[in-house]
């Protein structure tokens, strides 16, 4: 270990970015979003950048409570530590406070690009190389009325994107509608996957997800409570449709629990949900022995955790699916980079410049 390997400083800011328009799920509705922020120096100067943007519905965490976190409790865990010792800065980390893994998530990703930097090298590449060139892309329509669901749906297909996505969970009928209504508009070819954000108890989903199925869904997410993995499992053992896990996967040890009980098929697998890049290539691993496969999802980060997320796709054999973690960019109004990644007809590629390749705009720390 090296002296100019240690981290010197660690600053957090929290930008409020304004979405351009309502986001809705049946979990909650925001017209704005809290991103923590998170810039590592190191002894010798070396800069990475890390950036998480959970809502409290969804994660119970917020950028605000990240910023709270991190300065009170894991930025001591991890000064002075060489950007290298991965597995002792998440150690000390998890003895300085349980959970808040979206902070975590936001450390780990700045060490990463640390240490692309530290060595000239991308972050897939320290994350075993890339198995794949650019990663398919799905879009996420959230709740809004059928109208504009299916505008917005058929904007996104006729763009490139593998997968429409569409928010369901909070009234069946409506579900009903809205996916027929896009089913209808987009053609039988049209791959459809159904995300219900935990909107509905075990009894309710089998119903509606039930009725659903004549559709030809790609897949239908976490249709019941995080916690409920009974429920889950009851699910998926009485419909066609593949059951993916979203919620119900925030760390190493929940991704065992889903194995053991085989209550999915699939994880949405989100890097700034579970602990970040050195977390998440576990939980991949795990999936791997499962014989199961994943996607890379979105808490609607913009461009470093968007970043960071895109170089773990390209460099997992797992991550197979269309994967919906481009879409918050499109939703802000503002990016905190100048580049970094391209998405062009439906996919997503990263650069190979060292760290997560990417131009942030520093004007944010001032």
């Amino acid at each position: 270990m090296s002296k100019s390997d240690l981290v010197r400083e660690i600053d957090v800011i929290v930008m409020e970015l304004p979405l351009k328009k309502e986001w809705k799920i049946s979990l909650y509705a925001a017209k704005t979003r809290p991103h923590a922020i998170v810039r590592i120096r190191t002894e010798d100067g070396i800069v990475g950048y890390g950036e998480v943007s959970p809502s409290p519905a969804f994660m119970g965490e917020t950028g605000y409570t990240a910023e709270l976190a991190i300065n009170k409790y894991l930025a001591a865990a991890v000064y002075g530590k060489s950007i290298f010792d991965l597995d002792i800065i998440h150690s000390s980390m998890e003895a300085a406070i349980y959970g808040n893994y979206a902070a975590k998530s936001a450390v780990d990703i700045a060490l990463y690009d640390c240490i692309g930097k530290s060595l000239g090298v991308p972050v897939y590449k320290l994350l075993g190389g890339k198995v794949r060139d650019k990663a398919p892309l799905s879009w996420v329509v959230g709740m809004q009325d059928i109208n504009g669901s299916i505008a917005e749906a058929q904007q996104y297909r006729d763009m490139g994107y593998k997968v429409i996505k569409i928010k369901v969970g909070n009234d069946p009928q409506k579900d009903y509608a809205v996916v027929k209504g896009i089913r209808e508009a987009l053609g039988s070819q049209a791959v459809l996957r159904l995300d219900a954000n935990q909107g509905y108890d075990y009894r309710t989903a089998l119903d509606i997800f039930s009725r659903l199925e004549e559709f030809n869904l790609e897949s239908i997410e976490q249709p019941v409570r995080r916690w409920d993995i009974a429920g889950m499992k009851y699910v998926r053992n009485r419909l066609k449709t593949p059951i993916m896990a979203d919620e119900s996967v925030s760390s190493l040890h929940d991704v065992h629990t889903i194995i053991h009980e085989q209550a999915a098929d699939i994880v949405n697998l989100k890097v700034g949900k579970v602990g970040g890049l050195h977390v998440s290539q576990k939980i991949a691993a795990a999936l791997e022995t499962a014989g199961m496969t994943a996607t890379a999802g979105s808490n609607l980060e913009v461009g470093i955790g968007s970043a960071a997320s895109v170089h773990f796709v390209l460099s997992s054999p797992v991550l197979t699916m269309p994967h919906d973690m481009m879409i918050g960019g499109p939703l802000h109004e503002h990016d905190l980079i100048h580049s970094g990644v391209t998405v062009a007809d439906g996919f997503v590629t990263c650069s190979d410049s060292p760290g997560l390749g990417i131009e942030v705009d520093e004007s944010i720390f001032k």
